[in-house]
């Protein structure tokens, strides 16, 4: 993500009179990958490819080898980030996260510390929304990326363990590299082996004592993804649809489409289900 050097080219292409240009994908791998195209001037050594900074002269999209992609610049400026990937969705997603991600650079240098830090907050919420609800996985762990997961995991240790739970499958380098960014929990000494089967077995025996006692019932809220979770809590709360999507600055079709997936999730089919379900977690 932010080192340049000759090895890494895989192609370059020349600006026509037009300003048009072109890459073949044939030799692209099957799948998705990530790939970040430069703009320099002619004959300019790598050196010129900035990774960051006002200068800054790339941008990242997604293809892969049946990728048919068209990049267009949206204004007559220099400025790369004024441009469109049009031709496969994922594309506009990286470019609304990198706008999420720059805003948080772009009053970092104008806010005190402590406005600095709750917009940081804010931004890195919103981008773990986006991983969370995002149905690509490079596009999530991209979003992931960008929110700074190395710093905030600790705070956030919940979030981050269902995030690998839900692409576990996922075996390409990508992810790989990225559980290796994680603490190494497998390694445990004898005695915390010991320790943890004990824990097991007597944790096993409470439950059966527990459950002669009185039936369990589901924490049903697992369930639920990170922005279903909090249109749940609005529910409860009786707002409407334009209501939730009023606080969470969301479209309309998005609150449908979620309280959708809500009903589904917890097989019940209203509103009024919602409630009943709260009052049976809170008597249980």
């Amino acid at each position: 993500m932010y080192t340049m050097s000759n090895a890494m080219i895989i192609d370059q292409a020349v600006l026509d009179d037009s300003g048009k240009f072109a890459f073949d994908t044939k030799y692209f791998p099957e799948g998705d990958n990530l790939f970040r195209i430069h703009f320099s001037k002619k004959n300019d050594p790598p050196a010129t490819l900035n990774i960051g900074g006002k200068d800054e002269n790339h941008f990242f999209l997604i293809a892969s080898k049946h990728s048919n992609i068209t990049i267009k610049k949206i204004s007559e400026d220099d400025n790369i980030k004024n441009i469109n990937v049009i031709g496969y969705y994922p594309n506009s997603i990286i470019k609304q996260i990198d706008e999420i991600a720059g805003y948080a650079d772009s009053t970092a240098l104008t806010s005190s510390t402590v406005k600095n830090d709750l917009i940081k907050s804010a931004v890195f919420e919103k981008l773990r929304i986006i991983a969370d609800t995002c149905s690509n996985p490079l596009v999530s762990l991209y979003a992931v990326n960008k929110g700074d997961f190395e710093k905030n995991y600790s705070v956030n240790q919940q979030f981050y363990k269902n995030f690998l739970v839900k692409w576990r499958k996922e075996n390409s380098s990508y992810f790989k590299n990225f559980k290796n960014k994680f603490p190494d929990r497998t390694s445990l000494s004898s005695q915390n082996i010991i320790i943890s089967i004990f824990s097991l077995i007597t944790g096993f025996l409470i439950c059966l004592i527990v459950k002669s006692r009185k039936p369990s019932k589901k924490n049903f809220i697992q369930d639920l993804s990170l922005q279903e979770r909090k249109i749940y809590g609005l529910l409860l709360e009786g707002k409407s649809n334009k209501e939730i999507a009023d606080v969470l600055a969301i479209e309309l079709s998005t609150v449908k489409s979620h309280i959708s997936s809500i009903y589904s999730k917890l097989n019940i089919s209203s509103r009024k289900d919602i409630l009943n379900l709260n009052l049976d977690k809170q008597n249980s």
